[in-house]
């Protein structure tokens, strides 16, 4: 291809941008499904059942399987469009291993790539590829795919609209296959497809019409953008390029991000038809800068990896959660007002693939210094990706996500593999007791059976936004030592050694001075005598993990200094811990059930254990001692986080027990939870809360680059808005807000990850009470046992319950 397609290096990466590739493949083949099933049609008929078998497999949760006898689905040096830049065989890749991959979903297979059945449904049609220079390389994935069942004289390719539309056309098909230059989506400063490299890099954020008129009839719609955006901030424009009136403002990246994709959300919804559209949206695609991530040496990067990584959920710094999250929210919004914009979330499969990229294998614009040829890594590509790749198997998914069916009510799942939960009174023998002496007598992997719950029919909707106009999740931290602290620490007769870090030797208190401030409106100001109020006559009830003891005793500090100490009292720490104020009538409890379903972990002691063992299909055991309470706030995510959990079904009667990741496993307990809450909640008279995952602060490096720390030693928050780091799990995150998307008003969410990811400096660190002796090398070096998951009181979990306040 042409030198005019080539990228141009971003300074954010520090290397010239090309094709994607390898993810191209993937891409090209997700896309591929869903296109399949747009129309109906007899000579689709043999895939139809096969392909409608998908709509409730979760196709982007699976692994890589080794096929070199189906893949590569067609070769390098036989696709006539190929990209010099992603022709990693023609630039000297001996290692070819990287094309034989392909993606397997967890609970089903996706269909064959068919070329000549995808030019069927093209027939007639425009697709139109918008985006970087990663979309480009999904488009060269498809033409790739495609353009050898068309004779040489019935294709063709052009460039228009001064290099940035490129159209590949099977003349046969009148179909054509397109790629338009938008980095940014909306106009910028970076528009030109080849001279965009720009030392300041300037948004339009309102205007989006010099890219759109290029695509308005198109049939199929395939959009991304990521990479571009990768810096603290940008240029934003109020006014036209020129303009001497113009207003320009430096924004944070992640608003403005949100600024385009509103613009961009605006125009579909006001130009796109949808009835003919079919409209995609392709999130981040990862890349591999920074071998220590998964274990390699620090300093190296993807050159030379030949292998992938195994680890499954493994999530790298290089795709960034709050941009998804805001991917997310502006096609859940779109979807509520009438449009339909599929996600392709290729990025969990695409950080496996650290072997797949480019790496020193490609076309280099310029020549490579002395220093560079010394040191391959230097100048090693570890964004885009190899052809052929990754991004063949995508469009396999996207053909998928095309079918009318998907995501409806799957008929065809055998009922065998549909367990209802929350039944044990059902079996003529009561299950064992699962305890901390529970074992299994056997271990088999995972059967692949599913909570069919109540409610979890995928039809209501989705969860209502809340009335409020303001985000108070989204904002800052302000630094006011006039109304923080909300209480002392000595003050609190029911404070914890586990978090009073004062107590136990911590001297700078800044970190109980801070008040989160959302960005465009206030919370509501805590108000002591009016929460009492709001608990009269009722039961207030945290259930969960420390995380969420740790809040319920941060309620209680907040509440017990207007109870005078003869009407309070506080009961033995047990399964269930209960506060009562006999004023009010009311209490605050807390119920110990760290994986909210039943498990060899309950008790509220002793549940440091050899190996984790839950009933994934029951909460009975909880449930009897929560279901009366008038207010209910649950959490349930660190105990997920640590290696495989072994179930034991309640229709189990010999003891084995089937083994399973730790998402996995907490989807299963998830929707058990839910299948309660669906079946039992009236919102009228009981309010059921869900607080997010905890972040943790393990790894200096990831705000601090070169650091070898954690928050040991660390006394201001982070500055950096949309930070996110490794201890937050953004597929488990997306895992939950599925299920509860479900529950729709039945449950409020509390979205405290974000807000509590800027604060390094509120964790107790060594400043706790250890229950066992600290060994002479622990305490030589401090931040060895440094606790960097818990949060000190007074601090971050008050925030949590000011907007539980504010929501009650």
């Amino acid at each position: 291809m042409a030198k005019a397609h080539q990228i141009v290096e971003g300074s954010t990466w520090g290397i010239r941008n090309i094709f994607q590739s390898l993810v191209a493949i993937l891409t090209t083949t997700l896309v591929v499904t869903a296109i399949y099933l747009t129309q109906e049609g007899e000579e689709w008929s043999h895939e139809g059942n096969k392909l409608r078998s998908l709509s409730k497999c979760d196709l982007f949760s699976g692994k890589w399987i080794y096929d070199n006898e189906s893949y590569p689905l067609y070769k390098e040096k036989q696709c006539t469009y190929m990209s010099d830049q992603l022709a990693c065989e023609k630039f000297g890749r001996k290692d070819l291993s990287y094309q034989n991959w392909r993606w397997k979903p967890h609970q089903c297979d996706l269909p064959r790539f068919n070329a000549t059945a995808l030019l069927e449904r093209l027939r007639n049609k425009r697709m139109v590829f918008v985006g970087d220079s990663l979309n480009r390389g999904q488009w060269v994935s498809m033409v790739c795919l495609v353009e050898s069942s068309v004779p040489p004289t019935l294709k063709s390719m052009r460039t228009i609209a001064n290099g940035s539309l490129n159209i590949f056309k099977a003349e046969e098909y009148n179909a054509t296959i397109e790629f338009y230059w938008a980095p940014l989506l909306v106009e910028s400063n970076s528009d030109d497809p080849v001279n965009h490299r720009v030392a300041e890099r300037t948004v339009r954020v309102q205007a989006i019409e010099k890219h759109a008129r290029y695509w308005t009839d198109a049939d199929i719609l395939v959009f991304n953008t990521f990479l571009w955006w990768r810096r603290r901030a940008m240029n934003v424009l109020w006014g036209s390029f020129g303009d001497p009136n113009g207003v320009l403002k430096k924004v944070g990246m992640v608003r403005v991000y949100e600024m385009a994709l509103r613009t961009w959300s605006d125009w579909l919804e006001v130009h796109i038809n949808r009835n003919n559209t079919n409209l995609f949206f392709v999130s981040m695609s990862p890349t591999h800068q920074k071998a220590h991530e998964w274990g390699g040496a620090r300093g190296d990067n993807c050159y030379k990896e030949t292998d992938q990584i195994t680890e499954e959920g493994y999530w790298g710094n290089g795709s960034v959660p709050s941009m998804m999250r805001v991917v997310e929210n502006v096609l859940h919004d779109l979807k509520g007002r009438g449009l339909n914009v599929e996600l392709l979330n290729i990025t969990q499969l695409s950080e496996y693939r650290k072997e797949g990229h480019p790496s020193i294998y490609r076309k280099q614009w310029e020549p490579l210094t002395e220093e560079q040829l010394s040191n391959p890594k230097t100048y090693a590509d570890c964004i885009h990706w190899c052809l052929p790749g990754v991004p063949d198997a995508e469009h396999t998914i996207q053909l998928i996500h095309e079918n009318p069916d998907h995501g409806r009510s799957h008929q065809e799942i055998s009922p065998s593999t549909l367990v209802k939960p929350n039944l044990s009174g059902h079996f003529k023998r009561a299950p064992e007791v699962l305890d901390r002496f529970s074992r299994c007598n056997s271990t088999v992997e995972y059967s692949g059976r599913k909570i069919a719950w109540l409610g979890d029919s995928r039809q209501s909707g989705g969860r209502s936004v809340r009335p409020e106009s303001c985000d108070v999740f989204s904002g800052k931290w302000v630094f006011d030592n006039v109304s923080h602290p909300l209480y002392n620490e000595s003050d609190c007769p029911y404070m914890s050694d586990q978090l009073a870090c004062h107590k136990h030797g911590r001297s700078d208190l800044g970190y109980q001075y801070w008040r989160w401030q959302p960005h465009n409106c206030n919370l509501k100001r805590w108000n002591l005598k009016e929460m009492w109020e709001k608990l009269r006559g009722k039961r207030l009830m945290f259930v969960g993990d420390s995380l969420n003891r740790g809040q319920w005793i941060s309620m209680v500090c907040l509440l017990q200094s207007v109870i005078p100490a003869d009407k309070r009292s506080m009961s033995p720490n047990a399964h269930l811990t209960i506060f009562r104020a006999e004023e009010y009538n009311a209490t605050v409890e807390f119920l110990w059930a760290p994986l909210l379903a039943e498990s060899n972990s309950d008790d509220p002691v002793n549940h440091r254990l050899d190996e984790r063992i839950i009933r994934p299909d029951s909460v009975l055991r909880h449930s009897s001692l929560w279901e009366h309470a008038d207010i209910l706030v649950f959490n349930t995510y660190l105990w997920w986080r640590q290696g495989p959990v072994k179930l034991l079904w309640t229709d189990e009667k010999n003891g084995a027990c089937e083994k399973l990741d730790g998402r996995g496993a907490m989807e299963l307990a998830m929707g058990s939870w839910a299948d309660w809450v669906s079946s039992n909640v009236d919102p009228i008279k009981k309010r059921v809360f869900f607080v997010t995952m905890s972040p943790t602060h393990l790894w200096s490096r990831e705000w601090k680059p070169g650091s070898e720390g954690n928050c040991y030693g660390e006394k201001d928050p982070i500055d950096f808005e949309g930070y996110w780091g490794s201890g937050s799990d953004l597929p488990t995150m997306s895992t939950v807000e599925k299920i509860l998307s479900n529950l729709g008003s039945k449950v409020s969410v509390i979205n405290i990850t974000q807000l509590s990811e800027y604060r390094k400096d509120g964790h107790p660190s060594i400043f706790r009470k250890f229950w066992e002796p600290l060994r002479p090398e622990q305490l030589s070096n401090p931040p060895s046992y440094s606790d960097c998951i818990h949060w000190c009181l007074p601090g971050v979990p008050d925030v949590w319950n000011e907007l539980l306040f504010h929501f009650l």
